[in-house]
């Protein structure tokens, strides 16, 4: 199996360790700072996102797969890609757990210890991070960041782009809007609007 990355910083050396582990053989990535990276994770980084693009027009047996942390950039690099119709597959760490009647939208990942429960449904290009839990019925739509021991109770609807910090908590049925920032370590005990960032416990707008 083979595999392009398009960004080579922290989130994508752990994509690597996944995809290795997911059994691709060859992976090659792309970044605007490829002249001066070189390699990543023992990967080449061979271009940026122009030679990225020409990269498929010859190498249709690739795999495509967006490493960039910041959801934004993210949604638009995976918009243009699936425009073009390359394969972006789901990647699952095979020590997390989704449930059989959970939905994932592509090139979305999730990390090792992480559980996904029933009925939950996420949008394309999603990242749940390391030792997070969306539990039932949650909604997630696309490019949003879940961070490291993030948890969501059931039914919690999180809008696209949003930002969840690390170790932060939402209580069931809560509602938190597109482009949300939670900090981390917060607790979300009541509904968030659009663009707002919150913090503290109960997190709030400073």
């Amino acid at each position: 199996m083979k595999l392009a990355i398009y960004g080579a910083g922290g989130h994508a050396k752990v994509v690597v360790e996944l995809a290795k582990q997911l059994g691709y053989q060859t992976i090659c990535l792309f970044d605007e700072r490829w002249q001066e990276l070189g390699e990543t994770e023992g990967c080449q980084v061979i271009g940026g996102w122009t030679e990225m693009l020409n990269f498929f027009t010859t190498n249709t047996d690739y795999d495509v797969h967006v490493a960039i942390g910041n959801n934004s950039t993210r949604f638009s690099r995976l918009q243009q890609l699936l425009q073009l119709g390359l394969k972006l597959p789901i990647l699952i760490h095979p020590k997390a757990h989704v449930c059989a009647s959970a939905r994932l939208g592509e090139g979305s990942v999730v990390m090792a210890n992480s559980t996904i429960s029933v009925g939950a449904s996420l949008g394309i290009g999603n990242i749940i991070n390391h030792n997070s839990s969306v539990d039932h019925d949650a909604q997630l739509g696309d490019c949003v960041h879940v961070c490291p021991g993030v948890h969501l109770a059931g039914e919690v609807s999180v809008g696209d782009e949003s930002m969840l910090g690390i170790g932060c908590c939402v209580i069931q049925g809560i509602v938190i809007k597109e482009r949300v920032l939670v900090g981390a370590g917060a607790v979300v005990v009541k509904d968030v609007k659009s663009a707002e960032k919150v913090f503290g416990n109960p997190a709030k707008t400073p």
